[in-house]
Order: structure tokens, then sequence, then C-alpha cells
């Protein structure tokens, strides 16, 4: 009989897609609800009279409207259309999707934007976002930064509990402008499905969290990744990020990839990186590294800082479970346990120089 029910449970979690590190993104609600939002406005008091509620009316200006005069809030019960302008946040905001919640891109041509937007703004907490892009519908071919959550030099960012689908670039990027990276981004129990260019794009951050995530078959247009930590250039930073908990499963490329060459510079850059309990499925290789970029900027000083991997396992990769790409030598301390991946024979200290120098030699399948 427990045979039985061991094997009805396995097929169940097969079937549905079984996320391992996200079971309920709602188990927190009615806290929180109560907790935050007892004074909150709920926006659909800012829709016309008849409006609809099958999100087939863009309702993009009301919205923004409630956006705009409050501070604590309720996202409509109710999917919502909104256009190609998406919506803007502003800073000390508290938002609450309820469970029926969705704000949903009007299929439209532009290369960059945002369902939510956040730039230059600090102190926002957002709660049960559920977010579906345009990519299945969207007007072009060009572009590639239709975003589901778009942050730009913003701090002190909470969002919990994050159901994020089918967006024309990422689910959620982070990055920043005019050399002023993101700072204090905290990410916890998120799904991130279907989306073209990555899952999260981890762009210039100082102080983030990811905990609890489940990204899946992100595809479409490179990098093609669960997860891609990869700056612009020089002027922004990849500092103190801590992954915890991350599953990614039938990614195009990459469940994770590392690829902080562009911080070589005119400014002397360090990264820091710490991930603990990743494993990927299905995904073409489930971990890549490229600390440097094989023609990084020469005269300028190495990159250095520290890269930490804990309890990485991976499976049905096409090409590789852990695959490191050439690059120009560096300072950047890997600490990294291969025998996760049942390659007894290879450790990180045997490999030491390898890593240094990026040579392209390590590949598990």
């Amino acid at each position: 009989m427990k045979k039985l029910i061991f094997l009805f449970l396995v097929l169940i979690c097969f079937l549905g897609n079984c996320q391992y590190y996200v079971s309920n993104r709602f188990s927190d609600y009615e806290v929180v609800k109560t907790k935050y939002f007892k004074t909150a406005k709920d926006l659909t008091g800012y829709l016309p009279k008849g409006y609809s509620t099958k999100g087939d009316i863009d309702y993009t200006s009301y919205i923004q409207k409630g956006l705009n005069e409050n501070s604590i809030l309720m996202m409509p019960d109710f999917p919502i259309l909104v256009n190609e302008n998406g919506l803007t946040l502003k800073s000390n905001q508290k938002i609450l999707f309820q469970k029926n919640s969705k704000l949903m891109m009007k299929p439209n041509a532009k290369d960059r934007n945002g369902i939510l937007n956040l730039f230059n703004i600090q102190h926002v907490d957002i709660y049960y976002p559920s977010l579906t892009g345009d990519r299945h519908k969207h007007l072009s071919t060009t572009g590639e930064w239709g975003m589901g959550i778009y942050i730009l030099s913003s701090s002190n960012i909470n969002i919990i509990g994050s159901y994020i689908e089918s967006n024309w670039g990422d689910g959620i990027c982070i990055g920043g402008r005019n050399g002023v990276s993101s700072s204090d981004i905290t990410i916890k129990n998120v799904v991130l499905k279907d989306n073209r260019r990555n899952g999260l794009t981890v762009g210039a951050v100082t102080n983030m969290l990811l905990e609890n995530a489940y990204i899946a078959n992100t595809s479409g247009i490179n990098p093609q990744a669960g997860i891609d930590i990869e700056p612009d250039n020089n002027y922004y930073d990849i500092k103190n990020v801590k992954f915890n908990n991350i599953e990614t499963e039938n990614n195009g490329n990459y469940g994770i990839i590392i690829s902080p060459g562009n911080l070589v510079g005119k400014q002397q850059k360090a990264i820091s990186v710490t991930i603990n309990n990743f494993k990927d499925n299905g995904s073409k290789i489930g971990f890549g590294m490229a600390v440097t970029r094989d023609k990084a900027n020469t005269g300028f000083s190495k990159l250095n800082g520290d890269i930490s991997i804990n309890n990485f396992s991976s499976q049905n990769n096409a090409t590789a479970k852990f695959r490191s790409f050439k690059g120009a030598p560096h300072q950047v301390n890997i600490n990294m346990d291969f025998g996760k991946l049942g390659a007894t024979s290879r450790n990180a200290n045997g490999y030491g120089q390898k890593f240094k120098n990026n040579d392209e030699t390590i590949t598990l399948k």
C-alpha cells in the first residue's frame, strides 16, 4: 500500500510539474492581508462603470491613477489588461495581488518595456504578483527586453510569492541606470515560466536574496537561462548576491549562468555570489560559468571576489551538468564541490588553476 501511495505521488509530481522549493506561494496570504492591508485601497474602485473582469479591455490609465494616488493598495481580484507602457510604481508602496489578480500585457511591438516598472524608487513591497507577458502574441520579431518586473537603480524592494510567465524578455530583470546599481532586493517563493530570454537577469545589484525559486521553460533568444548573472559594464556591481533553494528545469541553454566579465574595466571590481541548494533537470547545461570573457579588456586590473556553489545537482542535460567557458585569467576565488555531481575524482581544489584561467575543460555529463 505504501508503495502504491509513493508511486501515486511521484506520478502527480511528474504530470503536474512538481515544484520542490515553491509548494504554495499563497501560504501566508491571509496573514499578510490582515497584517499589512487592513486600510488598503482596492483599485477596483478606479475602474469605469460596467468594467470587464475578463482581462480583455485596456485599463492601464485607471490602474496607474490608483497607483499614483495610494501607498497601500490591492489589485482587483480578476485579470487586468495593461498596454505597452505597463504600470509605474512609486517609493514607499505596499501592493497586494489578491488570489485571482493578474496583470496581462496587451500585445505590442515594443523592443523594451515592463509590466511592473520600478525605476529609481525605494521601499516597495509587492505580494503575490501574477503577471503574463505577450511573448506568444508579440507584434514584432525584434528586441528581447520585454520584462515582467523591471527593476532599475532601486533599493529596499521585497517581492513575495510571484508567478510570472510568457514575457518577451525576462520574467524579472534587476539592473542599474547611470552607473547606479540596485540594492537590497529580496525575492521569495517565485515561479518563472515560459519567458523568452531569461527567467531572472541579475545585471547590477548590491545585497540581493533570492530564496525558493522554480524557473522553467525559458527559451527563444539567448542566453535562454533560468538565471543569468551578467552585468552590463564596469560601472555596476554584483555584490553579496545569495541564492537559496533554486530549482530550474528545461531551460533552453542554462539552469544558471554566471558571466561577470563585463565588470572588468577602469574600476577594480570584486564579485560575490553564493548559491546554496541548486538543482537542475533537463536544461541544456545545468550550470555554466564564464568568469571573464574570452576577449576581456587589456590593461585593467583582474576581476576578484568569491563565487561559492554548495549542494548542486543536475540531471538529463543534453550538453553538460557543469561547463566552464574559456576566458582571460582572473583572481576570483571559486568554491564548488564536484562530488555533489557524482564526479568523485574531481574537486574544486584540483581545478584551481583551470578555474583561474577560465579554461574550457570541465564538462560533466
